[in-house]
């Protein structure tokens, strides 16, 4: 059993909250003492997965987002502000995954995939900026390693997992200056 790190006083926000990878973080937040908000588009899995958190004995947050919606970011980091006062960590973590040769996807999938991993990562790094500034806290960006080493018919999510860790090297990952 690991040790619980002491996030007693401090807010997180979980894209992708409602499942998955998401989900195990935002309870593991919660877990070890932040108050979490989760966002996810789809409002019966999302309470689903904050009635989940509460009966662990956490403090959430639902909110309904779409992470491709400039506005609906906008609204969560404001929601999320506006109800705890400050925001200390982000996870980005929304996403899917696709696993195709080239030749089988088309551009209308490449643009769906890089909008909601790496565009929705770069929307709500913005918004909650400076928040995040404020409070010295932290940005963690979910990606894969298929991102680092691709194997066949892994796009587009090799791809746009690439592009996340760029996005996480851009040092803000490391601490807001």
């Amino acid at each position: 059993m690991s040790e619980r790190a002491n996030l007693d006083g401090q807010v997180a926000v979980v894209t992708g909250g409602s499942e998955g990878i998401g989900r195990a973080t935002a309870l593991r937040l919660a877990r070890n003492g932040a108050r979490v908000v989760i966002a996810a588009r789809r409002p019966d899995v999302l309470e689903q997965a904050a009635q989940l958190i509460r009966d662990a004995g956490g403090t959430v947050l639902a909110v309904v987002a779409d992470v491709t919606s400039t506005a609906d970011v906008e609204r969560l980091i404001e929601t999320t502000v506006a109800k705890f006062g400050r925001l200390d960590i982000l996870v980005n973590n929304a996403g899917t995954g696709r696993a195709d040769a080239f030749e089988a996807v088309d551009e209308e999938t490449w643009h769906a995939d890089l909008d909601v991993k790496l565009f929705a990562a770069i929307r709500t790094t913005r918004a909650a900026l400076p928040a995040l500034k404020r409070s010295g806290g932290r940005i963690i960006n979910v990606t894969t390693p298929a991102g680092k080493h691709p194997g066949a018919k892994s796009l587009p999510t090799s791809v746009s997992r690439a592009a996340g860790i760029a996005h996480c090297e851009c040092g803000l990952s490391r601490g807001i200056p």
